[in-house]
């Protein structure tokens, strides 16, 4: 039994619990409260372990260090008794400092301690002076025996070494169960792995944390090295065998060892490990324990790793990412942010986000930072910033707001793309899109667009126009509805043309046999070479169609449809199509020119070779005279010839050279006495009186035509009027716009609208816009026919076909009158009475200049 030497105040032994150590030592009490300043009988009191408190100590300090170094070598244990509830040595619990209790005190205790751990603290000290009391007893046998020393000390080293091995064993075992209960609640509290290993590699010691990783709950485990365990669990043999060799190389190491250990689970995961192992020695080096600790850091490296590859992903876009405060400070910035706006990381973090700001724009970014603020996030936010080198650029912005775990926005974070080469792209696709639109629009061809199903997608204002109705009757409606109908209506359509009219009928690229099929694949629509190129994708030329007008009314056209593709499929077609009405009557028209011409120079040239023939035959010889007529008809018909072009040829130049003629400000009185003039003797010839009134204006014009139309008009009034006849020629200024009217509408039959002695103009008065010239030819010859009062202004007729024999006329003069009166802006038409006579009209617009005096 011990003796325990206790100096603690009565009223610290109330909470210290030592009722349980009178059962196993001896306890010696005293106290000192009633006499505080009398000394203490220490010395004179032996005893194996004193416990005292703080205030006892500083009263025996120094006697404390003095009795432990009259003990020598044996250990005398003090055991200090602290009010702190967190004693350590490392941090001191009272007022003393570490210095004044090192070498004095060998264990620290509070007094409200467990009465475990307090028996657990005063059995280790006992056991380290029993251990020290028998050395010191067997060292003292040692000198006893000298002389025997040197043959008994091989056998005592052998004996004392077991014997401290017996001391260590008896004191781990006689402490494991008293401190194993706490441990044992302490490490199954600890989420992490806690393994404590002997020198050999036996478990001995494992928490509920590593029992459930290698599933060894069911198992006894203690006293077991890794490989046995894994024989016990075969799943997870590969991993207990890892272990074991990472503790090998912790125990050759000889110091604390870190790493990361992978142990594959049952269920298919893996777990990671953070494990420390921490291999002890005993003094003489060999291997004590080893303990081993793990901390699961798998959800960790799996939350790095992906931030590591966010970051790579940040730091790589080719976007801007920047991380900002909620006030608009830049944190972070990526190399996406650097190539967009040229600054770097190191000069941009820390400013204001407005640095990026256009002055145009000074409210922009507070008033995102706002919206952010309050939980909003904004989307492909297009908007112009402002770069380093102050270059302005368009940049599409995707801005959120950063939250934490809460739910509270901490912060805001901004996808910024430059999209300033889109956007050029894009102006120029819109000004692409606008030229092409108004190249549409102001095409003089009808273009249609269709889909796969042959429905109108789009039309231009040509083609609205042409069908005679509004857009949105012909949008989203198929072709064959409207514009395009069946092939008989088409059919009986070509029939009701003129029959003089004559339709090329054909189609380029189109097989009969794919048009056949058109109608097969078709069998509700009508069969057309527009169909069939929806079908087969051929682009086709066809000059032998009918469109149809919103009225029912029809017109001839020639059109091309080519297929629109995507990605090699056929989407649809474009239908450009034009109006051949007007080419049709042209070629109408040459052709008949072609047959009149070639008639009219048969004709003479049939009579000169007959007369020609019949004077070469010599036939004729011995008949003069009649030699003589055959002359005569080959130099009339000649003259005719020779009429007939210089008239083709006079209309054809002034039909192209017109527009280059210089016209100049003339006077109508002069030019209607030059024209009388020149056609004074041709009237005497006849016999006709030519009567002229001219007034005075003024005009623009080409002289020598004017002239040359009065000329032709006084010349046929002249041949078709008789002998002893009057011809007048006359003039008169009006702004009657029923006159107007009836210049530009067909010749009638009617009593003239100027009389003989037209109405004199003021001198010198200003003439109003409306103003114009009607200068009036009349004739009292024969008069035309009212059926043939317009047919007479077309080339080569006549209203006797025997006139160009009898008049020698070519049937070209008053188209080439008509053709010049048009060039100058006016109009030309006839009026007449059967036996009475005729009247042609020129109107011509006239200068605000004034007008001349009446001549």
């Amino acid at each position: 039994m011990s003796r325990i030497l206790l100096l603690v105040d009565r009223h610290q032994q109330l909470n210290l619990p030592i009722a349980h150590l009178n059962t196993e030592h001896e306890v010696i009490v005293l106290d000192r409260a009633l006499e505080p300043n009398s000394e203490f009988p220490i010395p004179q009191i032996a005893f194996d372990l004193c416990i005292l408190d703080e205030a006892s100590f500083e009263r025996i300090g120094p006697l404390v260090e003095s009795l432990k170094a009259a003990a020598e070598p044996i250990f005398l244990p003090f055991l200090l008794v602290s009010k702190s509830q967190t004693p350590a040595v490392f941090e001191p619990p009272f007022s003393l400092k570490a210095k004044q209790l090192e070498g004095r005190i060998d264990e620290l205790i509070v007094t409200s301690a467990e009465p475990a751990q307090l028996h657990l603290r005063v059995e280790n000290l006992l056991a380290r002076r029993r251990q020290s009391l028998e050395l010191h007893r067997l060292q003292e046998i040692i000198k006893e025996q000298t002389f025997t020393e040197s043959l008994l000390k091989d056998s005592l080293q052998t004996a004392n070494e077991n014997l401290q091995r017996e001391i260590a064993k008896r004191a781990e075992v006689e402490a494991a169960p008293r401190e194993n209960s706490y441990l044992d609640l302490l490490m199954n509290a600890m989420p992490d792995i806690v393994c404590f290993k002997d020198g050999e590699g036996r478990w001995q010691e494992a928490n509920q944390a590593i029992l459930e990783v290698f599933e060894l709950e069911k198992i006894d485990y203690r006293g077991l090295k890794d490989f046995q365990l894994g024989e016990l669990s075969i799943f997870y043999r590969e991993a207990l065998q890892a272990c074991e060799l990472s503790d090998r190389e912790a125990w050759e190491k000889g110091k604390l060892s870190r790493g990361e250990e992978m142990i594959p689970r049952s269920d298919g995961t893996v777990k990671i490990y953070d494990v420390i192992k921490v291999p002890v020695f005993h003094p003489d080096g060999r291997r004590k324990s080893i303990v081993i600790l793990g901390r699961d850091i798998t959800e960790y490296k799996q939350t790095r790793d992906e931030l590591v590859r966010l970051a790579s992903i940040v730091e790589s876009s080719d976007d801007g990412i920047v991380g900002k405060t909620l006030t608009g400070t830049i944190q972070s910035w990526n190399a996406g942010a650097q190539k967009i706006y040229g600054y770097c990381a190191a000069e941009i973090k820390g400013q204001s986000i407005e640095i990026l700001a256009i002055p145009e724009r000074p409210k922009e970014m507070p008033q995102i930072l706002e919206n952010i603020r309050a939980g909003a996030t904004i989307d492909h936010y297009e908007t112009v910033h402002l770069r380093k080198d102050g270059q302005q650029i368009d940049v599409s912005l995707t801005i959120s707001p950063i939250k934490d775990a809460t739910g509270a926005v901490t912060g805001v974070s901004t996808i910024s793309r430059d999209i300033s080469d889109s956007k050029r792209v894009e102006k120029a696709f819109e000004q692409l899109r606008h030229q092409t639109e108004m190249i549409l629009f102001s095409a003089g061809e009808g273009i249609c667009g269709l889909n796969k199903q042959g429905k109108v997608t789009f039309v231009n204002p040509a083609a609205v126009r042409m069908a005679g109705c509004e857009s949105k009757q012909l949008i989203d409606r198929p072709l064959y509805e409207s514009l395009h109908r069946a092939q008989q209506e088409c059919s009986r359509a070509i029939e009701q043309l003129s029959p003089a009219t004559e339709i090329y009928s054909g189609s380029e690229l189109v097989p009969h046999c794919a048009a056949q099929q058109a109608g097969k694949l078709l069998p509700n629509r009508v069969s057309s070479q527009i169909l069939a190129t929806l079908e087969d994708g051929e682009a086709r030329r066809v000059t032998d169609e009918i469109f149809w007008r919103r009225d029912g009314s029809s017109f001839p056209v020639e059109y091309v449809v080519a297929p629109m593709r995507e990605q090699g499929e056929i989407i649809g077609a474009v239908v450009t199509f034009k109006d051949i009405t007007e080419q049709l009557a042209v070629e109408r028209m040459k052709d008949e020119f072609i047959s009149v011409v070639s008639h009219e120079l048969r004709t003479p040239m049939t009579s000169i070779h007959g007369a020609l023939g019949l004077l070469n035959s010599g036939l004729l010889d011995a008949y003069p005279q009649k030699a003589k007529r055959m002359l005569e008809i080959a130099v009339s018909n000649t003259d005719r010839l020779v009429r007939l072009v210089n008239d083709i040829l006079d209309l054809e130049r002034m039909e192209s050279s017109y527009s280059t003629a210089i016209k100049q400000t003339c006077n109508v009185a002069e030019l209607m006495l030059q024209a009388a003039d020149e056609m004074q003797g041709m009237a005497q010839q006849a016999g006709v009186t030519l009567s002229v009134k001219p007034v005075g204006a003024q005009l623009q014009a080409v002289p020598d035509r004017l002239i040359q139309a009065l000329t032709n008009l006084l010349s046929n009034a002249i041949k078709f009027s008789p002998s002893g006849a009057t011809v007048w020629l006359s003039g008169e200024l009006t702004h009657n716009p029923d006159l107007a009217e009836k210049a530009a509408h067909k010749s009638v039959s009617s009593p003239s609208l100027l009389s003989h002695e037209p109405a004199a103009a003021p001198p010198q008065l200003p003439v109003p816009r409306s103003w114009y010239i009607v200068i009036a030819v009349k004739d009292q010859g024969r008069g035309i026919p009212p059926d043939k009062l317009e047919m007479v202004f077309e080339r080569f007729q006549q209203v006797d076909a025997s006139d160009s024999r009898q008049k020698g006329g070519t049937g070209l003069g008053l188209a080439i009158c008509r053709s010049i009166v048009q060039q100058h802006g006016g109009r030309m038409w006839v009026e007449s009475v059967l036996g009475e006579g005729s009247t042609f009209f020129l109107s011509l617009p006239l200068l605000r200049e004034g007008l001349a005096t009446e001549s």
